[in-house]
């Protein structure tokens, strides 16, 4: 059982091994020791589990993607220049930049140093997935989509291809190699990112629909299929705040529910979990791992 600490103090590791200027590795080992969560860490080491991998890195490649996942974290936050109680956000931002520039290539350094000989394989999965979530992140800062195959896409590239990257590299590293591992990593993606938006559509700090973010969400309403949703985007055209326009935020999401938005977006999420639910199923694996995987994956999308 690999837990949390001991992701975290391998993280720590491989950067006092391998960053020598002190003052910016102590900044870096400073972000580590911030986190509590390593969920694509342990996404590495549920695949390289369930296809009986018998390799000890298993716990270098997991704090790898860790890593790798800390630089883009950093990365989305100073591009979309929200999340400003994070440390990195809290420093000048150039620092910030040039820090999560060498976590991310010292996350495909690690790679290189495996013993296994599966390790160039893993290292194109950090580098393909990692440019297809550039490709969503992109997408997403153009906020440019106009249609709901658009959005999809940019969601399963910017969610979807961080999730496969983890998924794919700890099957990778057991020696196996099954393209349905990053199908359903895709929708796993897609369902995780939606669930992110459902909760956002609620949350008055964080409001993508209230910013014409091109989500879904948005999408749907810019439909116009009832009066509920012609109000919310006349309320958007007149550019005051949610709660000058509807009267109060408690208001404004009773217009939310009534506009269908929401059941329409826990359909997509639906759609995108059978889906995975399917592939998962068609796995050349134990069943035991078949239902540890779906019980994971399935029921704990908010966590990616």
């Amino acid at each position: 059982m690999v837990d949390n600490e001991h992701i975290k103090q391998q993280m720590i590791q491989i950067i006092e091994s391998q960053v020598k200027e002190s003052e910016l590795q102590h900044l870096v080992v400073s972000f580590i020791k911030e986190k509590d969560n390593f969920h694509f860490a342990h996404l590495a080491i549920l695949h390289y589990d369930a296809f009986e991998g018998k390799n000890a890195e298993i716990v270098r490649l997991a704090a790898a993607i860790q890593l790798l996942i800390l630089s883009f974290d950093m990365l989305d936050d100073l591009e979309d220049l929200d999340n400003m109680e994070e440390p990195w956000m809290k420093i000048n931002s150039s620092i910030a930049l040039n820090a999560a520039t060498l976590i991310y290539t010292l996350s495909h350094k690690v790679i290189l140093s495996l013993s296994s000989p599966y390790k160039i394989q893993i290292l194109d999965s950090f580098t393909r997935f990692s440019l297809q979530a550039m490709e969503g992140q992109h997408l997403d800062l153009e906020n440019s989509l106009f249609s709901e195959d658009e959005c999809i896409k940019m969601m399963k590239y910017k969610s979807g291809s961080l999730i496969a990257l983890a998924s794919v590299s700890g099957m990778l590293l057991a020696g196996a190699n099954e393209e349905k591992v990053e199908a359903y990593s895709y929708q796993i993606g897609i369902a995780a990112q939606i669930e992110n938006d459902f909760r956002d559509l609620f949350n008055p700090n964080k409001n993508d629909i209230s910013a014409q973010k091109k989500s879904l969400g948005f999408l749907y309403l810019q439909k116009k299929c009832n009066e509920h949703a012609l109000e919310i985007i006349e309320g958007f055209k007149s550019e005051k705040t949610v709660e000058a326009y509807f009267g109060s935020y408690k208001k404004f999401s009773n217009k939310l529910l009534n506009s269908g938005t929401v059941h329409y977006l826990n359909v997509m999420k639906q759609i995108a979990v059978n889906k995975a639910a399917k592939l998962i199923n068609e796995l050349p694996i134990k069943q035991d791992q078949i239902e540890r995987l779906k019980a994971v994956l399935l029921s704990s999308k908010e966590q990616f």
